[in-house]
């Protein structure tokens, strides 16, 4: 029989220590000067940690008690824009960063109404194998179509999946060769995790559309498929998100000239950089590869790949679906902070990060009430005994 706590998951050790960047169970051991094999042990699940050792699990971790003693239901394929095996360790953090945002999600459906997930199959079984750009044009517009939006720009991709049910969250990755991940939950919800890194507005708008062309269009898609056809599943998601972002007939429409200045104006309308812009009129063949190669070579002669115009200017576009049902909870819906904090499955800073709070946010409690006295109709009265008698000046002549 198992020693140690009762209801201790081992897989919830592994996932809380890679989360905090520890790439190995010796690392934790020699952090809690114990012998390799108990770690090892305690996340096979062949033994589990009294309650002393489990006290100090919790502190190294920075992860409460409760967090190891509930298990994590089996997580479905997740999408990262590389697969490269030296950025297996930053993957690992955010695989349980995305795993964590569906558990404050759960307690945020808990107590409010979540916008209800409106992804429609727009494959209509079609693999995804099998798809052409005809089809990830038309998906494109049929997205559009479906939502509402028609022909028109999108000003903010990220409001826009919050409102059709994706969850979002946004934060810092530490590495540029991480823009976002996104995966359907375990709820039958899908999530959204976009980098913070060196971002600008017009880049996390392409982001977030890459990001809901795996939504759409690879839900089925198995973790080993995702090895075996990564290069086309990617290609695809970037075609879409190049679609969804400029329809083919306004775009196009819409190019007065195929120059950089000309771009810079359509930015503004569009809200996609001039980068995405260059590659989407290649793919429309409004201009040819050697067209093309002339606008980048402009476009790095200018200084534009570093940072383009507006890019430090527009504000980036943060998601506010969960931080504003936490917000209301506490400002209208009677509960605390404090009970608050006992509902979320994760210490304050991993919340307030994950949701888009300010730091320290849960912990301050709120303005003390201070109730006043009335002012003494006797204090400081004017010669009418009047309170605040105005005195009119005669103007010198």
């Amino acid at each position: 029989m198992r020693s140690g706590v009762r209801g201790f998951d081992g897989r919830k050790l592994a996932e809380a220590r890679l989360a905090r960047g520890i790439t190995s169970r010796k690392a934790l051991a020699d952090m809690m000067a114990r012998a390799p094999s108990t770690v090892i042990r305690w996340e096979d699940g062949e033994t589990a940690p009294e309650g002393p050792a489990l006290e100090e699990l919790s502190k190294a971790l920075a992860v409460p008690v409760d967090f190891f003693l509930s298990p994590r239901p089996p997580i479905g394929t997740t999408f990262f824009r590389s697969l490269a095996s030296a950025l297996k360790a930053d993957r690992s953090i955010q695989l349980a960063r995305l795993s964590w945002l569906e558990d404050i999600t759960a307690v945020a459906g808990h107590y409010a109404f979540l916008p209800e997930v409106d992804l429609p199959d727009f494959l209509n079984g079609v693999g995804y194998r099998s798809l052409r750009d005809e089809d990830l044009e038309d998906i494109a517009h049929a997205a559009r179509e479906h939502w509402g939006i028609g022909l028109r720009p999108i000003p903010n991709v990220v409001a826009l999946l919050e409102q059709i049910g994706v969850v979002v969250a946004s934060e810092p990755m530490e590495t540029t060769q991480l823009d976002g991940l996104s995966r359907w939950g375990s709820d039958g919800r899908p999530y959204v995790l976009l980098a913070t890194d060196k971002q600008s507005f017009a880049r996390r708008q392409f982001d977030a559309a890459h990001e809901l062309a795996h939504l759409l269009l690879h839900r089925e898609v198995a973790e080993n498929e995702l090895v075996e056809n990564f290069k086309l599943i990617e290609d695809q998601a970037h075609r879409f998100a190049s679609a969804f972002l400029l329809p083919a007939s306004q775009f196009s429409a819409e190019v007065t000239s195929v120059s950089l200045w000309d771009l810079e104006r359509l930015k503004v309308r569009w809200r996609v950089s001039i980068k995405a812009q260059i590659m989407r009129l290649q793919r429309l063949c409004i201009v040819d590869s050697e067209g093309a190669t002339r606008l980048y070579r402009s476009y790095s002669a200018k200084g534009y790949s570093g940072s383009e115009p507006y890019d430090d200017v527009w504000p980036l576009q943060q998601p506010t679906l969960l931080a504003d049902v936490f917000r209301t909870l506490v400002d209208e819906g009677g509960l605390s902070k404090i009970e608050l904090q006992r509902d979320l499955p994760l210490f304050a800073h991993d919340v307030e990060s994950l949701v888009g709070l300010p730091p320290g946010w849960l912990s301050q409690e709120p303005a003390r009430v201070v109730a006043l006295k009335p002012v003494s109709p006797t204090r400081d009265v004017g010669p009418s005994g009047k309170l605040g008698e105005v005195i009119p000046i005669s103007r010198r002549q």
